[in-house]
């Protein structure tokens, strides 16, 4: 039996980073420069398992990924996504893991993922 490819996960990052924005599977595909291509599914199998160790994060509105920032993820992460250029920042927001605490008990609702975006325009389209 063939045994399914993998991917460097260090590799796999420092691409992300190099292309400073969010990146489709099939983007990443494009960008990666091991001949033969791997196929999709060794894509989203990395993807997957950086995305578990917090190394990467999807970003759900543009069906992307982005390589993590370096924050420790101890509290909720937002991502302001600008609507024109469609820069990623990644924010780690101490007041909005108390905020979820307290709905978490009114409601009664346990989370099983949160994911923060809030969509506009950076500064630098804005001031365009």
């Amino acid at each position: 039996m063939a045994r399914a490819r993998t991917l460097d996960d260090d590799l796999l990052i420092k691409v992300m980073k190099r292309a400073a924005r969010p990146l489709s599977a099939y983007d990443l595909l494009d960008l990666l420069p091991d001949e033969p291509k791997p196929k999709p599914p060794v894509i989203y199998r990395a993807l997957d398992r950086l995305s578990a160790k917090g190394q990467v994060h999807r970003i759900e509105s543009l069906k992307a990924f982005i390589a993590c920032d370096g924050h420790k993820h101890n509290h909720e992460t937002v991502f302001t996504i600008c609507t024109d250029c469609n820069k990623v920042e990644e924010i780690e927001d101490h007041g909005l893991c108390d905020l979820m605490s307290i709905w978490k008990q009114k409601t009664n609702f346990t989370a099983q993922q949160k994911t923060f975006e809030i969509l506009g325009q950076c500064a630098k389209c804005l001031a365009a």
